[in-house]
């Protein structure tokens, strides 16, 4: 899964505010909470919209999360503007991916989609409109889109002499993109020692960068050392007499996450300070929760025949 994809919004399960005198049964007030990531990458963009849950005074909280229809408001308009270009998207209801188990009812998911054309030359900012016609409320966000960032297409060479050999990831930061997670995935192919129709393709994923933060439309170089790289592999591919191994390639990969998502997983980091309580962070107007972009794009690099070599004498059962 992306990075960026897999995130829980505490927001949901946390109190507005705390003072002394709060009447936790006032008179409701509908809240969207919304969780949205733009990928001009994707075919379809998908965006949460729940509203604020509010327990009634004859029910406790576990009663209330398991009715779905409290969790989602019964009618919206969803909207998504081009500020630049004046367009608009009409994001349509969509309750056919189902949700997972959870503390709140999974009976029903509610998810808004819509599709835009892709532009990566264009700096494009996109606002979020979120009507409620039954009490005339108006949710609004805007986000600029995160562009692709440029992953140049090398030859990866490995070498175990010297021992201190690198090797690079090298790659250009995308417009709007404030931060990024760096992948290499080494793929190969399992076959079984006995029949080697027999087959899988696996993959071992390694972590370049991890939210590293990065200047906007900047060529940046991260090096890997190729002993230390050699020595990941070799701990996650099990020696085994039954199979037949052989290298297929190495993928680099760019997760670009923007100013907002930078800003949310900052707040949401842990607090060592005496206070303990972080800020909540909501980029939506008269609302709560993240209406931002990300993007990702990978590119499948050449690996030099001494290194498939060298995989094949270091990594267990592999026959290259």
């Amino acid at each position: 899964m992306k990075l960026f994809k897999t995130l829980l919004f505490i927001t949901l399960l946390l109190p507005l505010g705390c003072k002394n005198d709060i009447d936790i049964n006032a008179p409701y007030k509908d809240v969207a909470i919304v969780y949205g990531f733009l990928d001009q990458n994707e075919p379809i963009q998908y965006i949460r919209i729940q509203k604020l849950y509010q327990n009634s005074s004859t029910s406790n909280t576990s009663e209330g999360a398991n009715i779905a229809d409290s969790l989602y408001f019964d009618s919206l308009v969803v909207k998504l503007v081009n500020i630049v270009t004046k367009d608009t998207f009409t994001c349509i209801k969509v309750d056919s991916i189902p949700k997972n188990l959870g503390f709140f009812s999974s009976a029903k998911n509610t998810l808004y989609a819509c599709t835009f054309p892709k532009n990566n030359l264009a700096n494009e900012l996109f606002e979020l409109r979120i009507f409620y016609p039954k009490k005339n409320a108006l949710f609004i966000s805007r986000t600029n889109i995160v562009k692709d960032a440029v992953i140049p297409f090398r030859k990866v060479v490995l070498k175990t002499v010297p021992a201190n050999h690198i090797f690079s990831f090298k790659f250009t930061t995308a417009k709007n993109a404030a931060m990024y997670d760096l992948t290499i995935r080494y793929f190969y192919k399992e076959m079984d020692a006995a029949d080697n129709s027999i087959y899988e393709i696996k993959h071992i994923d390694y972590s370049v960068a991890k939210g590293k933060l990065y200047p906007a439309e900047s060529d940046r170089t991260e090096n890997i050392g190729s002993r230390t790289y050699i020595d990941y592999l070799k701990l996650r591919i099990p020696n085994d007499v039954t199979k037949k191994r052989t290298s297929i390639g190495i993928t680099y990969m760019a997760y670009g996450g923007s100013e907002e998502f930078q800003t949310m997983l900052d707040l949401s980091s842990p607090n060592l300070s005496i206070a303990q309580k972080n800020p909540e962070f909501s980029n939506i107007s008269n609302g709560l929760g993240i209406f931002t972009s990300r993007n990702y794009v990978s590119t499948i690099m050449e690996i030099d025949p001494f290194t498939v070599s060298l995989l094949g004498d270091e990594l267990p059962n592999f026959i290259d």
